[in-house]
């Protein structure tokens, strides 16, 4: 409805000036008369009048004048009327573009915040051979040294109230029998969750998902992907799939994320690169 509105608005206001227009100029050049009697044979030729008993002289000039006068006032009004739509309208757009502008700020730093703080959490917990608990940041066990396993038993334990699993296949930074908070993991895709909802909906644009590539590809290299596929099945994991496709397909449009394919060309799993999109695997190709 709105777009019909945005539409028939404009071609309303340039039918209606044209007619103005035209108006204007008959009077300007004096052809008010011609133009009046060409109104007159369009709408009530003699001939036909001539031949309607009881017509009374002069009532086919009065029933033209009244036609004209309630025409050029409903022209005027509807002329009025479509202006006015329009600057409230561009007024109203104006004023949804500042207040999605101040949305996508808003919400582009809390989610760097709220990632900030899933890495920041100490949800890494290892145990010594005494079986003391040492608890460890979560970005500690993200670097490019710590290799996960490939998948897991899914054997769980509870350390502190909270379900943990191991997933260590080898690393420099924590030790071979450490466990991961699934709870940390539960808060990372919801993280990426909420922004493929974001572009979804629009309050973020495409070339957003670009600012947070960093915190994007710490799970597309080292059996992440495939260890978070075993935790929480694949389909858990679509929106981190599409969000990946995204960032390498609106980086190619836009000439960034370039470090971003070259991780994925390198070091990414080959599980999680089977799944993207033909045009996104292209691409990831195209970087060789």
């Amino acid at each position: 409805m709105d777009t019909t509105l945005r539409w028939a608005a404009p071609c309303l206001i340039i039918l209606n000036t044209l007619t103005f227009i035209q108006l204007g100029l008959a009077v300007i050049l004096g052809q008010t008369n011609a133009l009046f009697e060409a109104f007159l044979n369009a709408t009530s030729p003699q001939s036909a009048l001539d031949q309607t008993a009881g017509f009374a002289p002069g009532a086919r000039e009065e029933l033209a004048f009244t036609v004209i006068n309630y025409g050029v006032s409903a022209l005027g009004a509807a002329w009025v009327a479509c202006l006015a739509y329009l600057i409230v309208m561009r007024n109203q757009q104006r004023q949804a573009e500042q207040q999605l502008a101040i949305e996508r700020l808003r919400l582009t730093t809390e989610l760097d915040e709220s990632i900030l703080e899933i890495l920041d959490s100490d949800s890494v917990y290892e145990i010594d051979d005494r079986e003391n608990v040492t608890r460890t940041k979560l970005l500690s066990a993200c670097d490019r040294n710590t290799v996960w396993r490939d998948g897991t038993d899914r054997e769980w334990s509870y350390r502190d109230g909270e379900r943990t699993v191991q997933f260590v296949e080898s690393s420099k930074s924590v030790g071979g029998s450490a466990e991961v908070s699934l709870t940390a993991l539960h808060r990372y895709l919801g993280w990426i969750r909420r922004i493929a909802r974001a572009v979804e909906t629009h309050v973020l644009l495409e070339k957003d998902v670009l600012l947070f590539w960093r915190w994007v590809v710490i799970g597309c290299y080292r059996n992440r992907y495939p260890f978070l596929c075993s935790v929480f099945f694949k389909d858990d994991l679509q929106d981190f799939v599409r969000l990946v496709e995204q960032i390498v397909i609106t980086g190619q449009k836009t000439g960034s994320g370039t470090d971003f394919v070259k991780y994925l060309r390198s070091v990414g799993d080959p599980a999680l690169i089977s799944t993207l999109s033909e045009q996104a695997r292209a691409v990831v190709s195209a970087a060789e």
